[in-house]
C-alpha cells in the first residue's frame, strides 16, 4: 500500500523525481490508460470523494459552510446540460467535459480508489505512478501485469483500463521514453511517429517574445527530462527542427545558452533552499539589455517596467471617465447610526448593483450581508453617497480606511491601510476642506 500512497504527478519533471534511482533489477514496466475518464466517473463517486476531503477540512477554510459548500458542488457536478447545433441534451453519466471541476472531481475519484481497492490489487513492491488518467506501474518480472488490468477492471465495471507494456526494455510515458538498463532507468524525450514539428514559424505574425518562448519551451524540456546520454541529440534535434522554419541559428543558440542558465540556476536554488532571489525594476529604455546580461552573472533579477503603451495614447477620454467614476462612497443602515464605508474606480450605481447581488445570494462576504444576518438592520441604498471622488486608487484606500477608522461602521476588515484615530481624523479634515475648495472653485466659475 505504501507504493501507491502519494501517486499523483503533477508533471514529468516530477515523474523523473520520483523514478530517480529506481533499481531496475528483476523489473518491469507498463502504462494503464483509463478510457474516457470524465465521461465514466460516477457522479455519487465523485461526490463521495469531494466530501471525504472537505469532512477533513477546517470549516473556516471553505468559502461557505460545509453543507451549503457540498450542495454547490452537487448541484455544478450533476449539472450535464450542454448545447450542440441549436439542441438542447443532457447528459446522464459522467463528469461535465469543459468543467473545470470535472478534473478535480475525477482525480479525487482516483485517489480514493487507490486507498480502497487499487492499493491492494497491485501489492507493496510494485511503484504505481499516476498523471490524471495515465497510469505507470513498476512490478517484478514474475508479475502478470495482464492479470492486475483484470483485477483493476473488476473494482469498478465504469472505470476500465487498457494497457501497453514496455518494448525492448522501453515505454512512452506522457512526453518521455522510459529506458530500463541494468544501472536503473534513463529518460528522454518520447515523440509519436506522427509527430511532424509543424511549430510556430519564424516568418508567422507572431510576436518576438512567443517565437522565442517556444523554442526556449523545447531546449528547457530537454534539459529537464534527458539523461546525459540523449541530451545532445535532442539538443541537435531542436536546433535543427527550428531552423528549418527559418529561425536565425544565432537566435536558437542565443536561447540554448539562456535556457542553461536557467537549468544552472534553478538546480543551485534546489541545493540551497534558504536562497532568496532578490528583483531589480529597470525602466525600459535602449540600454537595459546591457543590464540584465551584467545581472545575469549574480543573484538579483531583473524586471523590466512596460513603459508607456499603445492604449495610454490612444484612449485618454476611457481613462477621464474612470478616473470620475474613482470614488469613496457610504452607504448608511436604516435602523442604526452605522455605515458601509467603500471605494471603487466603477462608480457608486455599479457598486450597489454588486452589494445588491451579494445580499440577494446571501454572500457571507460581504460586510453587509453579515450586519443584516446579525441585527436584521436593512441597508439605505437611497440614501447612499459619494464623499469623494476623482481620487487616485492609494488616496482611495487611504480616504476609506479613515472612515473605517474614526466613524462607526459595519465594515468587516480595517481597509488597506492602519490609521491611528487621531492621524486619521487630521487627514479626513484635510480631504474635506480639499473637497470644499474645490466646490466652491466650481462654483464661482460657472457663469450664472
Amino acid at each position: 500500500m505504501g507504493s501507491i500512497s502519494g501517486s499523483h504527478l503533477r508533471n514529468s519533471e516530477d515523474l523523473l523525481r520520483r523514478l530517480k534511482g529506481t533499481s531496475m533489477r528483476y523489473k518491469k514496466m507498463a502504462s494503464y490508460d483509463v478510457k474516457s475518464l470524465f465521461t465514466q466517473v460516477p457522479t455519487d463517486g465523485a461526490l463521495e470523494a469531494v466530501w471525504r476531503v472537505v469532512i477533513n477540512m477546517d470549516e473556516e477554510e471553505l468559502p461557505l459552510p460545509r453543507g451549503d459548500f457540498m450542495k454547490l458542488v452537487s448541484m455544478c457536478v450533476n449539472f450535464g446540460s450542454f448545447t450542440f447545433e441549436g439542441e438542447e441534451f443532457l447528459q446522464h453519466s459522467g463528469l461535465a467535459m469543459g468543467s473545470p471541476l470535472s478534473a478535480v472531481a475525477a482525480c479525487l475519484f482516483m485517489e480514493v480508489q487507490e486507498k480502497d481497492h487499487y492499493s491492494h490489487i497491485i501489492g507493496r513492491r510494485a511503484i504505481w505512478l499516476r498523471y490524471v488518467d495515465d497510469v505507470l506501474i513498476i512490478a517484478p518480472n514474475r508479475t502478470d501485469l495482464d492479470d492486475v488490468r483484470s483485477q483493476l477492471n473488476r473494482v469498478n465495471p465504469q472505470i476500465q483500463f487498457t494497457i501497453e507494456e514496455e518494448e525492448e526494455g522501453k515505454l512512452p510515458f506522457l512526453d518521455t521514453l522510459l529506458i530500463k538498463t541494468t544501472e536503473g532507468l534513463m529518460f528522454r524525450v518520447y515523440r509519436k511517429p506522427t509527430n511532424r514539428d509543424d511549430f510556430i514559424h519564424y516568418l508567422s505574425a507572431h510576436n518576438e517574445r512567443t517565437k522565442k518562448g517556444v523554442v526556449m519551451g523545447f531546449f528547457l524540456r530537454a534539459y529537464r527530462i534527458c539523461s546525459e546520454e540523449f541530451l545532445e541529440e535532442e539538443i541537435e534535434y531542436i536546433i535543427a527542427a527550428f531552423l528549418k522554419l527559418g529561425y536565425p541559428k544565432g537566435l536558437i543558440l542565443s536561447l540554448r545558452r539562456r535556457a542553461e542558465e536557467i537549468i544552472h540556476t534553478s538546480r543551485l536554488r534546489e541545493g540551497n533552499a534558504t536562497t532568496k532571489t532578490s528583483y531589480m525594476a529597470l525602466p525600459n529604455s535602449e540600454k537595459v539589455g546591457d543590464i540584465i546580461r551584467m545581472l545575469r552573472s549574480t543573484e538579483v533579477k531583473a524586471a523590466v517596467t512596460s513603459g508607456t503603451k499603445i492604449g495610454d495614447m490612444i484612449k485618454s477620454g476611457t481613462k477621464m471617465r474612470g478616473r470620475e467614476d474613482s470614488v469613496v462612497y457610504k452607504i448608511p443602515c436604516t435602523s442604526c447610526d452605522k455605515a458601509y464605508y467603500g471605494e471603487t474606480k466603477r462608480g457608486l450605481n455599479t457598486r450597489i448593483r454588486e452589494h445588491k447581488a451579494d445580499l440577494r445570494h446571501h454572500r457571507l462576504t460581504n460586510a453587509m450581508v453579515v450586519h443584516v444576518d446579525d441585527s436584521g438592520h436593512l441597508p439605505q441604498w437611497n440614501r447612499a453617497e459619494i464623499l469623494h471622488e476623482g481620487m487616485d486608487k492609494k488616496v482611495r484606500k487611504s480616504i476609506e480606511a479613515a472612515y473605517i477608522t474614526t466613524r462607526p461602521n459595519i465594515n468587516n476588515k480595517a481597509g488597506s491601510f492602519t490609521w491611528a484615530k487621531s492621524s486619521a481624523n487630521i487627514a479626513l479634515r484635510d480631504w474635506l476642506s480639499q473637497r470644499a475648495n474645490q466646490d466652491a472653485a466650481l462654483y464661482v466659475r460657472t457663469p450664472p
